[in-house]
């Protein structure tokens, strides 16, 4: 059985857009059965990580090295993810 998507659970539909959100309805950073919707607080918009890829891309190179080294194993996914977009 192929896994499923936001395009094939209407339920998920119905659920917000959020980052943590994962096809099985299920949040990626709490350990609960459903999503509780907009109100959580562990809640983030797919805009809101743009605007935080935005923010790293705009530091200088020295800075996003650092930030890469010390949290991303030295890659950079904020450059990859504006390649994917643009």
């Amino acid at each position: 059985m192929a896994g499923l998507s936001r395009c094939s659970n209407f339920k998920l539909l119905s659920l917000p857009d959020c980052t943590g959100l994962l096809d099985n309805e299920k949040c990626k950073w709490l350990n609960i059965d459903s999503c509780p919707g907009e109100g959580c607080s562990f809640f983030k918009s797919t805009d809101s990580l743009e605007k935080a890829q935005e923010r790293l891309r705009s530091l200088d190179e020295q800075t996003q090295d650092r930030i890469a080294q010390k949290y991303y194993n030295g890659l950079r996914p904020w450059i990859r993810a504006a390649k994917s977009w643009g």
